[in-house]
């Protein structure tokens, strides 16, 4: 019965369209011009086709030390599901593959080139695509942590909450999509309170804005578990984008259900985008996130 539900929700999921505002069509990042640091192996890989093609590429640099088995960081980009690319958060991967993990950026169709959420069946078979590379890419894929900001933390916990079966395409479907831990930085969580606290969301169709068990499908909240991965949330209390409600939500379901492997980070008075302004505030959670990461697993 579970696994109909499943079928049912995704067929669902797939069926409907999108509509974008003026504001929200932002569109893909340019093409950034990337300069690797010295010692550090870069490439480019295509998890999918697609039209952009650059919208279903990852990032991959690692440091050539001949060590086979690093730890992982997945970065996810922000932007509202409707603008940024990988390249956005390359700084990012280099500074972890300097430190031995090997680093990936992934992007994913914006809601201007996929109906949403098609983000979501793409970053999963990303991951997926990444663990296919296992022997030809240095990575230990038991160590996978994902990071992810605002709209890339939504996917982030996508990805390690909700089930395999849910959003999961036919390409790379023997891999599976579990990770070890996630930093969600200013995530949205629950667009069931959402829609009851703010309206109607403009990139998503009327059928959608109407339909709870599609709003709770897309929900991060809807998939809490006591086996989830580790989960470091951050978040901003005077984040005027993505409410306050998301994490006081999820952190109190979390709880509720006995989970004991989340940390809620709470940045007083602090806006949607505090992370990258205060790094020496932030530093300390995810030089945690990267340990438990690297941490072997028993």
């Amino acid at each position: 019965m579970m696994y109909k539900r499943y079928i049912t929700i995704l067929l669902l999921l797939l069926c409907t369209g999108y509509i974008t505002n003026a504001q929200q069509k932002k569109g893909r990042s340019p093409k950034k011009e990337i300069i690797v640091p010295e010692g550090l192996t870069y490439e480019v890989l295509t998890y999918r086709e697609s039209t952009p093609k650059r919208a279903t590429q990852m990032a991959v640099s690692y440091r050539d030390d001949g060590i086979k088995d690093k730890p992982v960081i997945v970065f996810i980009h922000g932007g509202g599901w409707a603008k940024g690319d990988k390249d956005d958060v390359m700084y990012q991967v280099f500074n972890v593959a300097k430190r031995g993990f090997v680093g990936v950026s992934i992007s994913y169709r914006l809601i201007s080139e996929a109906p949403f959420p098609a983000c979501i069946e793409d970053v999963k078979q990303a991951i997926r695509f990444l663990k296919s590379k296992e022997g030809e890419l240095p990575i230990d894929v038991t160590r996978i942590g994902i990071w992810g900001y605002s709209a890339g933390a939504h996917l982030a916990l996508m990805i390690g909450l909700s089930p395999d079966e849910l959003f999961k395409t036919d390409e790379y479907s023997a891999y599976n999509t579990n990770v070890k831990a996630i930093m969600a930085v200013s995530a949205p969580t629950d667009f069931v309170t959402r829609r009851e606290k703010q309206g109607a969301l403009a990139f998503f169709t009327e059928e959608q804005n109407n339909s709870e068990l599609f709003q709770e499908n897309v929900s991060p909240l809807s998939f809490i578990h006591q086996n989830q991965p580790s989960i470091y949330m951050l978040h901003g209390t005077a984040d005027p984008l993505v409410k306050p409600f998301h994490y006081k939500n999820f952190e109190a379901a979390c709880k509720e259900k006995g989970v004991d492997n989340f940390e809620l980070f709470e940045f007083e008075e602090r806006g949607h985008m505090f992370y990258f302004k205060r790094n020496k505030e932030t530093k300390p959670a995810f030089n945690a996130f990267l340990q438990e990461v690297k941490e072997t697993v028993q």
